[in-house]
C-alpha cells in the first residue's frame, strides 16, 4: 500500500471527511493529491496529518511501496543490485540511503555484497580489495541481526590468504578467527555424535569408540552430555557396568534426559542389582 492509500483508508477508517482532515494547516487539494500520490507530504504535514488521524508518522512510513510499486527507501533498487550480481551498485546505493544502511536488512545486503566482492578480488589476485571487502563483510556481518558464522569464517579465511604475501602477523589473528568461527558453526561434531549413536546401534563399537576419540578435548554443553551418554553405552557393551554408570550420569547432571538415556541408566542399575534407582528410570521413561 502507498503512503496516499494509507491515509485516505486511515481517513475512512474514522469517517472523516478530507475537509475535516486538513483542518487549517492545508487545503483540500493538496491531501487530495497526497492521497493520489501525485504529491508527497513533507515530514511536518505527515506528522500533523498523523496526529489528526491519531496515529503516528511511523505507521504511515512503514512496508510501503510507491505508486510504480518500489520502496520508497530504495532497497527494492539495493535488492534487484545483488541478486543482478551488481554488488557494487548495491554497496554504492546503501551508502546513498539515509535510512538503510543501517537497519538490519541494510547490514546483511552490505554483509552479501562485501563478501561477493572479496570473493572476485581474490580470484583476481587483487589482494588489497579482497582484504578490503572482506574486513567490511566481516564487520556489517557482526553488526547484524543475520549474523552468519559461514560468512564470518570465510571471511577470515580470505584475509588468512591475503595476509601470506604481506603480514604474516595478520596471518595469525585471521586464522584465530577462521577457526573460531568454524567451531561456532559446529555441524562437523553433530554429525560426529550422530554417526557414533548409529555405529553403537548397529554393533560396530570399535569403529564407534574410533570416531568418538577423535571429537575435540573441549565441548559445548550439551555435546559434552551426548558424549558422555555415547561413552556410556560403549561401556555397557563392555559390560564395564560401573564406569557406564559413571558416565551416564554425568551425562544427566549436565543436562541430557532422553528415553534412552533413562533406558540405559535403568539397565544399569538392574545389572548393580540397585533395584529402587532402577525402578526410577522406568518411571521416568513412562512419564516421558
Amino acid at each position: 500500500m502507498t503512503l496516499g492509500q494509507k491515509i485516505r483508508q486511515a481517513r475512512i477508517d474514522r469517517g472523516m471527511t478530507q475537509k475535516e482532515l486538513v483542518g487549517d494547516q492545508i487545503t483540500r487539494n493538496m491531501l487530495s493529491k497526497i492521497e493520489n500520490d501525485s504529491a508527497t507530504p513533507s515530514v511536518k504535514t505527515l506528522e500533523y496529518l498523523s496526529g489528526r488521524l491519531g496515529l503516528s508518522a511511523a505507521y504511515f512510513m512503514s512496508d510501503l511501496t510507491l505508486s510504480d510499486g518500489t520502496s520508497p527507501d530504495g532497497l527494492d533498487r539495493m535488492r534487484q543490485a545483488l541478486r543482478q550480481g551488481d554488488y557494487d551498485l548495491c554497496i554504492s546505493l546503501l551508502e546513498e540511503s539515509k535510512t538503510c544502511g543501517s537497519t538490519e536488512e541494510g547490514y546483511l545486503l552490505h554483509t552479501l555484497s562485501d563478501a561477493a566482492l572479496a570473493r572476485q578480488y581474490l580470484e583476481d589476485g587483487d589482494m588489497t580489495l579482497a582484504k578490503e571487502h572482506a574486513d567490511l563483510a566481516a564487520y556489517y556481518n557482526r553488526q547484524g541481526l543475520y549474523y552468519a558464522p559461514s560468512i564470518d569464517a570465510e571471511m577470515n579465511l580470505i584475509l588468512s590468504e591475503c595476509a601470506l604475501g604481506s603480514d604474516l602477523n595478520d596471518f595469525e589473528n585471521s586464522a584465530a578467527g577462521y577457526e573460531r568461527a568454524v567451531k561456532a558453526i559446529s555441524f562437523q561434531t553433530r554429525y560426529t555424535l550422530a554417526r557414533v549413536e548409529y555405529l553403537i546401534k548397529t554393533g560396530e563399537k570399535e569403529l564407534a569408540e574410533s570416531l568418538i576419540s577423535r571429537l575435540p578435548d573441549e565441548l559445548a554443553d550439551t555435546k559434552e552430555a551426548k558424549r558422555l551418554y555415547l561413552l556410556g553405552l560403549l561401556a555397557l557393551e563392555k559390560d564395564d557396568i560401573k564406569k557406564a554408570r559413571e558416565l551416564l550420569t554425568g551425562a544427566e547432571d549436565m543436562g541430557l534426559n532422553t528415553l534412552p538415556l533413562y533406558a540405559a541408566l535403568e539397565r544399569c542399575y538392574k545389572e548393580l542389582e540397585d533395584y529402587k534407582l532402577a525402578y526410577h528410570y522406568a518411571v521416568l521413561q513412562k512419564g516421558n
